[in-house]
């Protein structure tokens, strides 16, 4: 306890010692600029004084000349040592060279100003005694100041105006005594307290800003550190997920007792789950790091939206559910195209997710210049309590128990994050018992009319990958094995290397025909990349093999990377009926 209170008193000390370091800058930095009304003062005062000795008048002025250069070195040496004095230290001293002044320019009244001269009598109080409401806000940081000035230049005045044979220049000095000087120094004080007040509000309000700093660098360097930590585990985590699909999809074939096959759809449901989790969480972390950019292109809707459609049909199909695409008749959006199709993978599966009979709709309508990408579904629809929430973290509607199948109830807000990384708006309308409608706004581009829908590519029919001859480098033998039994499931040749050091020696062993398709993981050991394995291939043969780079590394400037050397890029882990597709669009 005792150490505790030495602490506070000491904090009390320190915020006591800054407020008084404060006023006397504050008090320095103003007198500083009041300095030149002193010499205006003192030629309109020898004005009102100018038949008086001539020779007094100007030992007089040699001392305010004096006086004024003395407060000058003070207020130099104030900002050129501050810590010289501590304390009001500097504050005093300034008082008294202060007051002296006052009193000299007081004194004048009572020595040079001529009672019978209107003209002087007029300029004289007027210059003595409006300058003490002036020094109200000049030297409302410290009080004495103030006071010694007031007192300094008026009591002299009115005590002249008091003792002399004119009863209107006696009621005069009255005011000035009981009235003029006393309200300046309780306006003075007013001030002064004002200040204070205003210091100590102000050093509050700044030390709640810098907590607030500071709390917000704690939780900018906590989100950061999450989002490293994730990224950097991101590989690690994908790496035995992947492989536990590939064991799981070359099980399919081996088996065939209903029972073992639903035990089976049970494991790869669950695997998928995870998977998909995991994608959620790390792209989460992507947007709360900034690390998201979008790279724009013209692309055609009909092909994006076949695209997305021919993705989730499957799942569609495995709850008993119609996918309908109303395809546009021309149209073409400048966007990212594999930002803008995560945004209607997640709405469509959000909408399969959440429909139990009828069927999900996806198409387009054009208003204006804009193009609207619209995914309807047959749903239990959402109220108006829910629909401001649905978009948030973690917010599901019908999961009340947390059931993992159901996801994590990310979709939506990745959604929200990747449309406002592209520009794009989302609109959502509901109803409850008649489904959802959820919309992704995107702008036209000029060229629209030449994206006809006749001259668009019609995907072909997925080809048997049997016979094909696939070269697999991956750094992880697990995957390896399970690439290995997959490929040979459906009836593909197979050679597997963990690096490229030991692809290239087997195949400079040995008279190995030309690979249909290359397979690499993309970061292998001692920091080689799979783009370094296609290079290496290639050359060998002579040939511009089909590449499939498969990483779990999520980073965009992998993709780009693995777009640029002219392969194909999928994320661990991969779905078989992904991986088939894939193959088969390679191998054509």
């Amino acid at each position: 306890m005792r150490h505790t209170g030495a602490m506070a008193d000491d904090v009390l000390q320190e915020e006591e010692n800054k407020l008084i370091r404060e006023s006397v800058r504050t008090l320095f930095f103003r007198h500083r600029l009041s300095l030149p009304g002193i010499f205006v003062m003192t030629a309109v005062l020898l004005f009102a004084y100018r038949s008086a000795d001539q020779l007094q008048l100007a030992i007089w002025t040699a001392v305010i000349v004096l006086n004024s250069m003395v407060q000058w070195y003070c207020v130099r040496s104030y900002f050129r040592n501050p810590s010289r004095f501590s304390g009001y230290g500097w504050a005093r001293l300034l008082a008294l060279s202060s007051g002296t002044l006052a009193l000299v320019l007081g004194l004048s009244a009572c020595f040079f100003l001529d009672l019978n001269n209107g003209t002087s009598v007029v300029l004289a109080t007027l210059f003595l005694v409006a300058p003490i409401y002036g020094s109200t806000v000049f030297a409302a940081a410290y009080f004495p100041v103030h006071a010694l000035w007031s007192l300094g230049t008026t009591m002299p005045l009115a005590w002249c105006f008091i003792f002399s044979d004119v009863t209107d220049f006696i009621v005069l000095g009255f005011g000035i005594l009981l009235a003029g000087t006393p309200s300046a120094l309780a306006l003075g004080w007013i001030l002064t307290g004002e200040f204070k007040r205003s210091l100590c509000a102000r050093f509050e309000n700044v030390r709640l800003i810098d907590e607030l700093r500071h709390e917000k660098t704690l939780v900018e360097n906590i989100s950061r550190d999450k989002s490293h930590f994730l990224a950097a585990v991101s590989h690690d985590l994908r790496q035995p997920l992947h492989a536990l699909d590939l064991f799981l999809s070359s099980l399919k074939s081996r088996l065939d007792q209903q029972d073992q096959l639903r035990l089976l759809s049970l494991a790869r449901h669950s695997s998928r789950a995870l998977g998909e989790m995991l994608g959620e969480l790390m792209d989460i972390s992507r947007f709360d790091a900034g690390k998201i950019s979008p790279e724009r292109h013209i692309v055609p809707l009909a092909a994006l939206l076949r695209e997305c459609s021919d993705e989730m049909r499957p799942q569609a199909v495995e709850k008993g559910l119609k996918l309908r695409v109303r395809m546009p008749r021309k149209g073409c959006v400048n966007t990212d195209p594999v930002l803008l199709k995560r945004i209607l993978r997640n709405l469509l599966a959000n909408a399969i997710q959440h429909t139990q009979q009828g069927g999900v709709l996806l198409g387009t309508r054009v208003r204006g210049d804009s193009v609207y990408i619209e995914v309807y579904d047959s749903g239990s629809g959402i109220s108006e309590e829910q629909l401001p929430h649905i978009f948030d973290e973690f917010y599901q509607i019908d999961n009340q128990e947390r059931d993992r199948e159901k996801g994590l109830g990310l979709g939506l807000a990745i959604v929200q994050r990747v449309a406002d990384v592209l520009g794009h708006q989302v609109n959502v309308r509901s109803q409850l018992g008649r489904g959802s409608c959820f919309s992704v706004i995107a702008p036209l581009c000029a060229v629209a009319k030449q994206c006809q829908q006749d001259i668009l590519p019609q995907p072909d029919a997925m080809r048997d990958v049997a016979g094909l001859f696939v070269l697999v480098v991956d750094d992880d033998r697990t995957i390896l094995q399970g690439m290995r039994e997959l490929l040979l499931s459906w009836g593909c040749e197979v050679l597997l290397a963990e690096s490229e050091d030991a692809l290239m020696s087997e195949l400079s062993a040995y008279d190995y025909p030309q690979p249909d398709l290359l397979i690499s993981d993309y970061r292998l050991r001692d920091g080689h990349t799979g783009l370094q394995v296609v290079d290496s291939v290639r050359s060998h043969f002579a040939s511009d093999i089909p590449t499939l780079v498969i990483s779990g590394d999520v980073h965009p400037q992998v993709r780009i990377a693995v777009r640029n050397a002219g392969c194909f890029w999928l994320e661990k882990p991969v779905q078989e009926n992904s991986l088939k597709r894939v193959l088969a669009k390679l191998a054509v």
